[in-house]
């Protein structure tokens, strides 16, 4: 089974120097956060770490455009496709952007990467862009809304 990176949110993050809007900087050292602790949580099998970032309603849209709702259904396709996993040996998440569309939304863009041995011993690569929408809640936290792998 493919597993795709970008699975919301990745280990080792690396930024591209760039200018970033005021707005979207608020939001930055928690997506910061999240992009760096994914590897750890990929490594570790540990999918209530992966999906912390994430709203309770939250969208996870696949690369192949099944739409899962909902922090725990999202969970539960990490644990899914994680239980096929015996071990992660690379990867990361490479943040290309963040913009804001006003003070309480924003987008954050780029591209994933995991490369991963099966419990068969396949070595798989998978990897490609994701764009993931932050909105600040009403009890002063960024969270994912909306995340997408393409």
């Amino acid at each position: 089974m493919v597993m795709l990176a970008a699975l919301a949110a990745s280990g080792v993050s690396v930024a591209h120097a760039q200018a970033v809007d005021p707005r979207a900087a608020a939001a930055l050292p928690t997506i910061v956060r999240a992009d760096s602790d994914w590897l750890g949580a990929m490594r570790s099998h540990d999918a209530g770490r992966i999906v912390e970032p994430y709203e309770r309603d939250a969208l996870f849209i696949t690369a192949t455009g099944v739409t899962i709702h909902g922090r725990d259904s999202i969970a539960a396709l990490y644990r899914t496709r994680l239980a096929a996993i015996t071990r992660v040996d690379s990867g990361g998440i490479v943040r290309d952007g963040v913009s804001a569309a006003s003070d309480s939304l924003v987008y954050e863009w780029g591209h994933g990467g995991l490369t991963f041995t099966d419990s068969a011993g396949a070595t798989h690569r998978s990897s490609g862009p994701y764009l993931t929408v932050w909105r600040h809640d009403a009890d002063g936290k960024w969270r994912i809304i909306r995340n997408l792998v393409f």
